[in-house]
């Protein structure tokens, strides 16, 4: 647990998403806040909305109404790229490099100046900007900060499923962002891995001051790292508080977590 202060400000604010797939609504309505320096939770069952929410708040999805306020400033109609620049990171379900680069040059890819996951810039074999030399130095910290400096020069297709999680986060983390959406960071990782990267979320959460808002599906992770745990169900949000105390609550039991609350190893999937 991060163990953040509450602010006047939150990091990140979400009002009354809605959004629509012809016509299945899979946002109803969602709001929620996460604090600076705050782990939070989104958790749900088959279908709640998590993932179509974390596209609205990232600016992958733009077509849907309410609004989008990160560190108080209004983005709900910015691109993907200017909210990245503002300082709002995404990572995804499975965890994207590319194969015919080096583990340093993916990292590179998610600096400020860089092309982010440019498909012609791989293909042209590029390895990083020329003459970003600060950019460079950055990716081999951060690879050895993350135990990775080892693998550097290995091509993205050459390492396992748990050293691309992490290549991914420190990639991610080449942009300096403020808010970090994370979606199912554990998936594919191994028991090792897991509780390395467990640590460093939690790590950059207090020490750095990051804020994250992480889709997850190991609620024995949930539990253990999270500062607040926010449940969906049919588009909205319905419970919002620590794991353990609305795991009783008789909305969340019927839509999600029923007989597996107490669970370590329960699962869901979207």
């Amino acid at each position: 647990m991060t163990g953040s202060a509450s602010v006047s400000v939150p990091a990140l604010e979400v009002v009354d998403i809605r959004c629509s797939y012809g016509g299945v609504q899979a946002v109803a309505g969602a709001s929620l806040v996460v604090n600076p320096g705050e782990l939070v939770g989104l958790i749900g069952p088959n279908g709640a909305g998590k993932s179509t929410l974390v596209d609205c708040i990232s600016g992958l999805n733009r077509e849907y109404s309410g609004s989008v306020l990160l560190m108080g400033r209004d983005v709900t109609r910015w691109p993907l790229h200017r909210r990245a620049k503002m300082g709002l990171g995404r990572s995804f379900q499975s965890a994207r490099l590319f194969g015919r680069m080096s583990t340093t040059s993916n990292v590179v890819l998610g600096a400020p100046s860089g092309p982010g996951e440019n498909p012609l810039f791989a293909l042209a074999g590029k390895t990083w900007l020329s003459g970003d030399a600060r950019a460079l130095q950055h990716a081999d910290a951060l690879l050895a900060h993350f135990g990775l400096s080892n693998i550097q020069d290995n091509y993205g297709a050459e390492i396992s499923g748990g050293q691309e999680r992490l290549v991914e986060l420190a990639r991610v983390m080449m942009g300096e962002p403020k808010v970090l959406i994370l979606d199912e960071p554990f998936a594919g990782v191994s028991p090792a891995n897991r509780r390395r990267l467990a640590d460093e979320l939690v790590r950059l959460c207090s020490t750095s001051g990051v804020s994250m808002l992480m889709v997850e599906h190991r609620l024995e992770w949930v539990r253990q790292i999270c500062d607040r745990v926010i449940v969906m169900a049919n588009g909205a949000v319905i419970a919002d508080g620590d794991l353990d105390s609305i795991s009783r609550q008789d909305a969340v039991v019927a839509a999600y977590l029923g007989r597996t609350a107490h669970s370590s190893g329960a699962r869901e999937s979207e």
